[in-house]
């Protein structure tokens, strides 16, 4: 059986000064859920609520006849360990040490050196190397033949090399480079980078909906369409983003206003 991720609001209680809820975007399935520990600014709450929940959830008492018994667990997949600070490091070590029999963690990161030993030596490294460029050329004529258009083997060539190694990064230019321009020609520009800028002025539109924010986001987005970012791009990867982000409520009119501008 598959099961669909959903990308939901998450609401955990916090005991402060007051006590008061922050709304945390999560994607999750009935077995995991995922997290980036560095970009959320409510990441601690997110943590602390989460595991307890999963805790409560999975815990179960065996019987002493039951010797074929096997705990029940979720996953639970943290992004940007590596960026994240020291305070939020220090509580996943107090998560693995108090919830490892109802949390199974995946630490995903760039440098394992910014991570604390006392996180490291709990955890089984495993490293993945980057991707080569004939390697990440392979993938993009595969997507290209997929998708039924041209790539020359030399624009895949000029793509791979500029994304240094990144495939994900590589995957985007080709999609900015089609919208922009096709068929494709030799000195046609590769904008890299557009999809973490999108990322990032999404979170900002919505923490802030004063008309001093918009005006502030309109240079933004006069850059990236400088940049030959083409607007249909642009408008999509800032639903993707809102739709992560907000209220089921209001899921139904940026579905509407998506579907005006893209007539």
């Amino acid at each position: 059986m598959k099961y669909m991720l959903s990308h939901d609001l998450r609401h955990f209680q916090i005991q402060e000064r007051r006590p008061m809820q922050v709304v945390v975007p999560l994607t999750s399935s009935p077995h995991h859920a995922e997290l980036n520990v560095n970009l959320e600014a409510n990441a601690k709450y997110a943590l602390m609520g989460l595991v307890k929940k999963i805790s409560s959830e999975f815990e179960v008492i065996p019987e002493v006849s039951n010797v074929n018994f096997k705990a029940k667990y979720k996953v639970i997949v943290f992004y940007e360990v590596d960026k994240a600070t020291e305070n939020i490091q220090h509580l996943i070590k107090w998560i693995m040490d108090c919830y490892g029999d109802a949390c199974k963690l995946i630490l995903c990161c760039e440098d394992n050196a910014e991570i604390l030993e006392s996180v490291k030596d709990h955890c089984k490294i495993i490293k993945v190397d980057a991707p080569v460029t004939h390697e990440i050329m392979k993938v993009l004529i595969q997507i290209a033949r997929k998708e039924d258009f041209d790539l020359p083997m030399s624009f895949a060539a000029k793509i791979a090399t500029k994304s240094k190694q990144n495939l994900r990064k590589a995957i985007m230019a080709l999609e900015a480079c089609k919208a922009h321009n096709y068929p494709f020609v030799d000195d046609q520009p590769v904008l890299l980078g557009w999809e973490e800028v999108l990322v990032e002025l999404a979170a900002e539109i919505l923490a802030d909906l004063s008309p001093s924010r918009l005006y502030f986001v309109r240079g933004k987005l006069q850059k990236l369409l400088l940049d030959f970012l083409h607007p249909k791009l642009i408008l999509e990867k800032l639903v993707e983003q809102f739709l992560k982000r907000v209220e089921a409520s209001s899921k139904r009119e940026i579905y509407y206003w998506l579907a005006y501008y893209n007539l």
